[in-house]
């Protein structure tokens, strides 16, 4: 490996000075449970140079290693439509999901997914000026091409986000594909198959006031299904009734610091049930016991 490998590389992004070296590199902006070579930290800090980005800035730009998989650059879902929107040739876009009702193959703008419709993919179209004329770039995208299992189910938001997801993928490819010179080898962490709580494993940087960076390490996050997710509501309302069941979920949440079941996890799942589980025995003995007290008095008059 050559010696200037290891030196500093400078060079401004957006009126910012960066500095940047392969250990800075190596301890601060790697996420995931892998160990990178110098060849992809070497590639990482040359694409920020040359696409003038801030990995010092939180979720703006990082390396992504899983085991023995090559490591990823992936830029960050903001700063990959503030590109766009920078783009004096950007004119608007619409996406949504690709969805089956019945026979009916079907492209909708948004992420909403009705209980009748299967979930196919997503789409984009981006419009934009190519040599002075306005035109359009699609793209439409696979969910079955990006989704990740993990023991015959979906991974964390590939499993309760599946269609915000899959529109991410969409966006990221039409949007690089209508202005290629602005994200030559950038890509989102949903387009390699991984989600934004993937991207989150492993060391991340923190300046802080100072300046200075200070590691925080993550731990690996598996999010409840939509099955699990449907389990916890229907013993709740199987045993309390519609109404009141809803409510006892949204009081065992709250009480666990959640606003809703979404994004619960999947130790979060196995207390919430817990609980939900230990009241609906506790309620039962109450009932049972006011049954006998009533009991005993209309004995004794």
């Amino acid at each position: 490996m050559s010696e200037n490998m290891f030196s500093v590389v400078k060079y401004d992004a957006g009126g910012v000075e960066i500095k940047l070296e392969p250990e800075t590199v190596k301890n601060y902006l790697v996420r995931g449970n892998g160990k990178v070579t110098d060849q992809e930290v070497l590639f990482f800090i040359r694409t920020c140079q040359a696409q003038k980005l801030n990995p010092l800035v939180y979720g703006e730009v990082y390396l992504i290693k899983f085991g023995n998989e090559p490591a990823q650059l992936v830029i960050g879902k903001e700063t990959y439509m503030k590109r766009a929107f920078k783009n004096p040739n950007y004119n608007g876009m619409k996406s949504g999901i690709v969805v089956q009702r019945g026979e009916e193959i079907v492209q909708k703008e948004g992420t909403c997914l009705y209980p009748s419709e299967t979930l196919l993919g997503g789409w984009c179209r981006v419009y934009h000026e190519l040599n002075g004329k306005e035109t359009e770039t699609f793209k439409e995208v696979s969910l079955q091409e990006y989704q990740k299992f993990k023991d015959g189910k979906p991974m964390a938001n590939w499993g309760s986000k599946p269609c915000t997801m899959i529109e991410k993928v969409a966006v990221s490819q039409a949007v690089r594909a209508a202005f290629p010179d602005d994200y030559q080898g950038l890509y989102t962490a949903e387009e390699f198959g991984y989600t934004d709580r993937d991207a989150e494993k492993g060391q991340v940087i923190d300046t802080g006031a100072t300046g200075n960076a200070t590691p925080e390490v993550y731990e690996e996050v598996e999010y409840i299904s939509q099955e699990q997710r449907q389990e916890f509501f229907d013993l709740a309302t199987g045993f309390y009734g519609k109404k009141k069941g809803n409510a006892v979920v949204k009081y065992i949440c709250t009480n666990m610091g959640l606003e809703s079941t979404t994004n619960m996890t999947v130790a979060q799942f196995e207390e919430a049930m817990t609980t939900l589980k230990n009241g609906i025995e506790a309620d039962k003995k109450n009932t049972a016991q006011e049954t006998e007290e009533q009991s005993a008095e209309a004995g004794n008059e």
